[in-house]
């Protein structure tokens, strides 16, 4: 219940910055020609969405000495996912009375204040100036591009 109000909540700020009709994904992402959390249906989406709620934050010192840390297996599988998918990962995550953030492959253009995890090609930035400075483009419409690919140098959990 919990995650479901976190994903009303990306899907309602991704709408009211995109003017796009993000919807969640029926079933959450167990269907297998559809993965993630949130997209907008019946275009070509360049990210594959993931959102996360937990009750304590797991973006920490702890990303640098555990394998187990949640951040970074919650980032390996998206970018599994998106792979798969021909996507980018993108990750929404919160935890208890947090502003919500995001997880990109992109280095920010615009905002200056980001987190880059480089061992994992992850940039993390608040989720509303990400959306408001950025720009981001979330569907080419009908085309397909070049599919994504992760950097054979990132350092993935098995997740």
């Amino acid at each position: 219940a919990k995650g479901a109000r976190v994903e009303y909540l990306v899907r309602d700020m991704l709408r009211r910055h995109t003017n796009l009709e993000f919807e969640r994904i029926p079933a959450s992402g167990a269907l297998h020609y559809l993965k993630g959390d949130i997209y907008v249906p019946h275009k070509h989406n360049i990210f594959c969405i993931e959102v996360k709620n937990y009750k304590e934050s797991h973006f920490n010192d702890k990303m640098f000495t555990s394998r187990s840390n949640e951040f970074i297996k919650w980032w390996s599988k998206i970018i599994k996912q998106a792979y798969g998918g021909e996507q980018e990962p993108l990750l929404f995550f919160k935890y208890n009375r947090s502003k919500i953030f995001v997880a990109t492959t992109r280095k920010p253009k615009v905002c200056k204040q980001y987190i880059n995890v480089n061992w994992v090609g992850a940039y993390v930035l608040l989720a509303e100036e990400w959306l408001e400075k950025e720009k981001v483009v979330f569907t080419n419409g009908d085309t397909i591009y070049r599919p994504w690919e992760p950097d054979p140098e990132w350092e993935l959990t098995d997740s």
